[in-house]
């Protein structure tokens, strides 16, 4: 949040969703040339002023740094997921008690024929927080230097809110659904796909097919056997006729 101030840094996070409701969350944070130059001030280099070694004992992959030719550079960040349940999980660990992804549930529900897919919830720029007072370590450093915490917090709201981008992707089988967070409001998730599990349905119709022709086989021999029953009944109604 530090780094968003009179800056621009724009958050894309990517719930990938498979078939069987395993899949991955991927956040890719690129900041432009002003944010670089800030957090490379004093002669530091970006990969060392910025610690990401939390991410990575929280089950994070973490790719290399990548700088563009215009100053800008994305980092971008994964954990995969086993199932939507876990899923869910992961985008709350991403967001915190103060994030702007509020709610993010994914779910998968498979029925007869096919299988719905769901990421729902909500986009919430309007009530941005930086996260800095409900830092106790934060806090208390500012403290002893005879920083007020709160004002400092209040000055980098002020920033961040027209510093921050957000986006939200989801990429589910049937379809793919992005949401652009709108500054100052808030945005409804909502995305949802089903998907048609043509083998269970091929194997359905063949299951009934063969109960047909089963059905047709035992009943065919009955039907033979009432028809010459029928026609010698009627050969011996026309003998007996004076």
């Amino acid at each position: 949040m530090l780094l968003a101030a009179a800056c621009k840094v724009d958050t894309t996070v990517t719930v990938t969703v498979h078939d069987d409701g395993s899949g991955v969350v991927t956040v890719t944070a690129v900041l432009d040339a002003d944010a670089v130059k800030a957090t490379e001030s004093g002669g530091g280099k970006l990969e060392d002023r910025l610690r990401l070694g939390d991410l990575a004992q929280a089950g994070w992959t973490l790719q290399p740094w990548a700088r563009a030719a215009d100053g800008s550079a994305q980092i971008t960040f994964s954990k995969p997921f086993s199932s939507p349940e876990q899923a869910t999980a992961i985008v709350k660990e991403l967001n915190g008690t103060v994030g702007p992804l509020h709610d993010l549930t994914v779910s998968r529900d498979p029925g007869t024929f096919s299988t719905t897919y769901s990421t729902t919830g909500t986009l919430d720029l309007k009530h941005l927080q930086t996260g800095l007072t409900a830092d106790n370590d934060v806090v208390g450093s500012l403290v002893k230097q005879g920083v007020d915490a709160n004002a400092v917090d209040q000055s980098l709201l002020a920033d961040l809110r027209d510093s921050f981008d957000l986006t939200v992707k989801v990429e589910q089988p049937g379809g793919t659904t992005v949401v652009k967070g709108v500054p100052g409001k808030t945005t409804p998730v909502d995305a949802s796909t089903s998907v048609l599990d043509t083998t269970r349905v091929i194997l359905v119709t063949i299951a009934v097919v063969l109960v047909v022709a089963a059905v047709v086989v035992l009943l065919w021999p009955r039907r033979r056997r009432r028809r010459r029953a029928n026609r010698r009944g009627a050969r011996g109604a026309t003998t007996a006729r004076p």
